[in-house]
């Protein structure tokens, strides 16, 4: 399928016109990627829009399999799961979901999972799984620990790992990669 033909795609591109954006070449290619079910690295300096090239494919990708009623479709399980090693940064990564799913008027959630997540907001998590989940390597090999963690996981269409850099050869990098194998292989 050719990105520039998808309905997705056009809701994308005339959101980002009405901001007087446009999108950057590796972003499009990444879009290209996730609505062809292809892994891809993103690599890009700081605030060039790599967490958009991720999210932004995410979206496109539903509206293109939900044409029709892609802003009145809610309780869509997880979709994205947001892997970053730095939590300082999730909540500025999950605001900037947020604006973009209010603008486009769709029935997303995004959740954020780390250390300081209150019980409460895990329970709520666990009965209506947001859209988005945006979680640190430690909190999603909690995740797995749980009975029937499987579920949270039917849905899930793609996985982004932000700042693997930070993560290579390091112990919570294994987490990452055990962790990953153990949700695609499950």
């Amino acid at each position: 399928m050719k990105l520039e033909t998808t309905k997705g795609y056009a809701v994308i591109k005339t959101w980002l016109q009405e901001k007087g954006l446009s999108p950057f070449q590796f972003q499009q290619e990444t879009w290209q990627h996730i609505i062809n079910k292809k892994s891809e690295l993103v690599n890009a300096p700081t605030g060039c829009g790599k967490t958009f090239s991720v999210f932004l494919g995410t979206i496109i990708d539903f509206i293109n399999d939900h044409p029709k009623n892609y802003q009145s479709k809610s309780k869509n399980n997880l979709q994205l799961l947001w892997i970053t090693p730095l939590r300082a940064l999730a909540t500025d990564i999950g605001r900037a979901m947020e604006e973009v799913i209010y603008e486009l008027g769709i029935d997303w959630k995004v959740g954020i999972r780390n250390g300081d997540t209150s019980i409460s907001e895990r329970q709520k998590q666990k009965r209506q799984v947001p859209e988005v989940l945006i979680i640190t390597p430690e909190s999603l090999h909690l995740l797995l620990a749980q009975k029937n963690y499987l579920e949270i996981f039917t849905s899930l269409k793609l996985i982004a790992v932000d700042e693997w850099h930070e993560l290579l050869g390091s112990k919570r990098g294994v987490q990452v990669e055990l962790a990953i194998s153990r949700i695609i292989h499950s």
